[in-house]
């Protein structure tokens, strides 16, 4: 087996993972979970404003810090520990994490200085 296949997989199990916890927690989720589930790929709607669309799926160079920082699991995780010590319910960011999971299952990954799929 390849080490992609296993990096789709991987990421696959985590999706659904998260997404089996949401369904857990679903009565505690509301309107944020689906905002942050959805969110982050609102980056490549405002792409284009950050500089010329380069074409073949890349993005503007410009805009791939922003597009990065909203597809890794530092920030959510960040946040859920804040939340969760501070006696929040952390429950919505699992929107966050199962687009993240799935983006990666689905090979999109973090953007490159190009703006193009890093190769990791």
């Amino acid at each position: 087996m390849s080490a992609r296949v296993i990096h789709v997989i991987e990421y696959a199990v985590l999706a659904v993972a998260f997404a089996g916890a949401a369904y857990v927690q679903r009565d505690q989720l509301g309107v944020v979970f689906w905002a942050l589930l959805v969110g982050p790929d609102i980056g490549l709607v405002v792409a284009p404003a950050f500089g010329p669309m380069p074409g073949r799926g890349a993005i503007p160079p410009r805009a791939v810090p922003v597009y990065n920082a909203f597809h890794t699991y530092t920030i959510p995780v960040l946040l859920w520990v804040g939340a969760w010590a501070a006696g929040i319910g952390p429950w919505p960011l699992l929107g966050w994490l199962i687009h993240i999971s799935a983006d990666r299952a689905l090979g999109f990954g973090l953007r490159g200085p190009d703006g193009g799929q890093a190769l990791i």
